[in-house]
């Protein structure tokens, strides 16, 4: 249990709380990541501010689809010229939920994600880069035939990127191309529900991402996201916790990986067809079962809680995770939710933090 651990935030609140939350949560967690939600604030804005205050900061996740990749990789990189000595930048990216979902259309997703590190990658290492070589970018950004892409300034601390995403082709990108993978109890192959089952090597895919591993690459790093909904209130915790999985179950993608491990498919529907009917999050969310979101996020008092993240810490532990963040929604109130992760939660499982 040595290995980094990272708090996870959302951008639903203004941007001065957010800050003020990720300096107060940076003294005990080495990373805050912080959640792209496209019409939420900004998570490119959110992790510079953090990052001159002090905190390690990653995405988790952003996405390709709907941006320039150009724009994502000096962003990034001028977010780590901003970090504290021993402070890391990370970019965690997918393919996007539900909400991207409902704002573009998703061309060869996995391949997007694919093209958006190489590319990225290549800026970093201060290559002159043909942007002709990225054809499903190219066609979504609208890269001129012939344009060439080159940083106008020196990338010192490379930052390294992780990969979400619950599908082989995805976890093969992530083995091939990237740094490490992300997985998150959100999601039902990552889910408590799917260690259940005792087939969780086969769902979770990450067979898939170890054998596109290139021979002699560095292994890849394993983070497990326990999402986490807390509050003196066990009941708010709880129906705050629905409002992030609306994010997560509204995609059609993953509704076979609930059948899979026994979840409810027909709540998950109802979900889409509310943000298909433009009701928001706040209208997906009252579609969702109690039962659904009780499966996929740990809800209730600190005393409620503890055991649970405690017992999925040990159950990703065993399948070779080695960092860990404690994930959104975190709590109704983030800044009571923060003293309870700070005061009860983190002391009792992880012993020595704080």
């Amino acid at each position: 249990m040595t290995g980094r651990l990272g708090v996870q935030i959302t951008p639903w609140r203004d941007a001065r709380e957010l800050v003020a939350l990720g300096q107060r949560l940076g003294t005990t967690f080495d990373i805050v990541w912080v959640q792209d939600q496209m019409p939420a604030r900004n998570v490119y804005v959110l992790l510079a501010a953090l990052a001159q205050a002090g905190c390690g900061v990653g995405t988790a996740v952003t996405y390709p689809i709907g941006r320039n990749p150009v724009e994502m990789a000096s962003a990034v990189a001028t977010i780590g010229e901003l970090l504290a000595p021993g402070r890391e930048v990370v970019v965690g990216m997918g393919t996007g939920g539900a909400v991207v979902r409902s704002l573009f259309r998703k061309d060869r997703p996995v391949a997007a994600v694919a093209e958006a590190i190489q590319l990225m990658r290549a800026l970093w290492r201060g290559e002159s880069v043909p942007l002709d070589d990225f054809p499903v970018l190219g066609r979504t950004v609208g890269f001129r035939p012939g344009a060439l892409a080159t940083l106008t300034y020196p990338v010192q601390r490379v930052p390294e990127i992780m990969v979400t995403g619950v599908g082989p082709r995805i976890l093969a990108v992530a083995g091939a191309h990237a740094d490490g993978v992300i997985s998150a109890s959100n999601l039902p192959t990552h889910s408590y529900a799917a260690f259940a089952t005792g087939r969780f090597t086969e769902l979770s895919g990450l067979g898939h991402a170890m054998a596109a591993r290139p021979a002699g690459a560095p292994p890849l790093r394993l983070v497990f996201g326990i999402n986490l909904s807390v509050a003196k209130d066990g009941d708010a915790a709880r129906a705050h916790a629905r409002r992030q999985l609306a994010l997560v179950l509204g995609n059609p993608a993953l509704w076979p990986d609930l059948e899979a491990v026994g979840l409810d498919v027909a709540s998950a529907g109802a979900v889409k067809d509310a943000f298909d009917a433009g009701l928001g999050i706040e209208g997906a969310a009252a579609r969702l079962s109690a039962s659904l979101a009780d499966a996929l996020i740990i809800a209730g008092t600190p005393d409620e809680c503890v055991g649970r993240v405690a017992e999925l810490r040990d159950l990703a532990a065993a399948q070779g995770y080695g960092e860990f963040y404690v994930g959104a929604p975190l709590g109704p109130d983030p800044v009571e939710a923060a003293d309870l992760l700070l005061s009860q939660i983190v002391p009792q499982v992880w012993p020595g933090r704080g």
